[in-house]
């Protein structure tokens, strides 16, 4: 590879071109032993060193994607890994890209967890056990899903919750056992359940 121009847009993104026609960018935090300085208008790399600057064009590229997603909504982790994939970003971009906007906090599992909540139960309410498991099965880890979820309760009442829920389930036509197993479902316990049929 031999650059033909290079061009910096950013104090660590550089625009190179090279003598093979090919334009790309590069995040100098992706590169390993190729440094900033290594780069000019005439720097010929090879084998090992040339792999390294296409694998850093590669997670600059899944990086920008992940921020393109980011810039709609929160994302959580393994959401953004499945939609990268998806796109035919690398493993390895992926994780690249993925880690450096965690370490600059621009991807954060606990933060999305925290807004996945409070709009979730807007439409769904649901209990801490239901709540939890759905954190789970979206790729948040254990201790992050329970974390958000007893920050979530400390501001949330779950009663109020099983209310809301048991209103609903009545709404739709459940009664005695389909009702008990809805609000199951939802994640309420049996003890809370039960004091809440006693208080409608």
């Amino acid at each position: 590879m031999l650059i033909s121009a290079i061009k910096q847009t950013s104090s660590d993104i550089v625009e190179i071109s090279t003598d093979g026609g090919s334009v790309f960018f590069v995040r100098f935090a992706f590169l390993d032993s190729v440094k900033p300085e290594d780069f000019f208008v005439g720097a010929e790399f090879f084998e090992d060193r040339e792999m390294e600057i296409v694998d850093a064009a590669l997670a600059f590229a899944a990086e920008c994607k992940a921020e393109e997603y980011l810039a709609r909504c929160e994302q959580c982790r393994a959401g953004l890994e499945k939609k990268l994939f998806q796109k035919s970003h690398s493993k390895q971009s992926i994780k690249q890209a993925l880690d450096y906007l965690e370490e600059k906090k621009l991807l954060n599992d606990l933060r999305f967890s925290e807004t996945w909540l409070r709009n979730h139960i807007i439409t769904k309410p649901q209990g801490r056990i239901r709540l939890l498991r759905e954190l789970i099965s979206r790729g948040i880890k254990t201790g992050d899903a329970k974390k958000a979820v007893d920050d979530f309760f400390k501001v949330n009442d779950e009663i109020q919750l099983c209310h809301r829920a048991y209103k609903k389930a009545l709404k739709s036509g459940k009664k005695d056992e389909k009702l008990i197993k809805y609000l199951m479902d939802s994640g309420f316990s049996y003890k809370l359940i039960l004091s809440v049929a006693d208080e409608e």
